[in-house]
């Protein structure tokens, strides 16, 4: 996943909650005018109430009030119940961002690394970067040397085993010289 990919889930993802928010402000800000108007409709008293079917009209409003605080409260619990899951949502997507964030980092310092490691064979002449490979060159300079004595005649160096060991040595320290360059960073 490219990293704007990831923005522009993260920036979706942050519009949804924002959105939700909104929507739960006007939920709640409709409950408040609801809660108002019913508290308005119990502190206005009419004179005068009558009976009907032996309960006074002041009663019934009275149970219409009271209803109506319920449906207000039942709809604050589930108003308060969406704002818990979004900030849920808010904190899991904040930790997501934080795994995200790390695993760039990580990827960024593999990336660093896997330059380094193809840029170190590499010598630079001018502008160009020409890849030198150590080993190849101490046999091409072993196959050289080995070639103008045979071609001098001394074949005694050749055949000697010093001639044998030495170029052990010298490939040894060429594998050597290799691993530590490669592991000093």
């Amino acid at each position: 996943m490219q990293p704007s990919e990831r923005d522009n889930k993260s920036k979706d993802a942050v519009i949804d909650i924002h959105g939700r928010i909104e929507a739960l402000d006007q939920n709640l800000r409709s409950l408040e005018h609801r809660l108002r108007a019913v508290e308005k409709r119990l502190s206005i008293k009419t004179p005068g109430t009558r009976l009907v079917g032996g309960q006074d009209i002041e009663d019934q409003g009275e149970d219409d009030v009271h209803i109506e605080i319920e449906k207000l409260r039942t709809s604050v619990k589930e108003s308060q119940k969406s704002v818990d899951e979004i900030r849920t949502e808010g904190r899991k997507l904040n930790e997501i961002e934080q795994k995200l964030a790390g695993l760039e980092k990580t990827l960024d310092e593999k990336d660093n690394r896997i330059k380094k490691l193809e840029n170190q064979n590499k010598i630079t002449i001018g502008k160009i970067k020409v890849p030198i490979e150590l080993s190849g060159l101490v046999a091409a300079i072993v196959l050289i040397t080995t070639g103008y004595l045979i071609s001098s005649g001394s074949w005694e160096i050749i055949r000697s085993s010093y001639y044998a060991i030495a170029i052990g040595i010298l490939f040894g320290a060429v594998v050597l010289v290799k691993f530590i360059m490669t592991n000093r960073q």
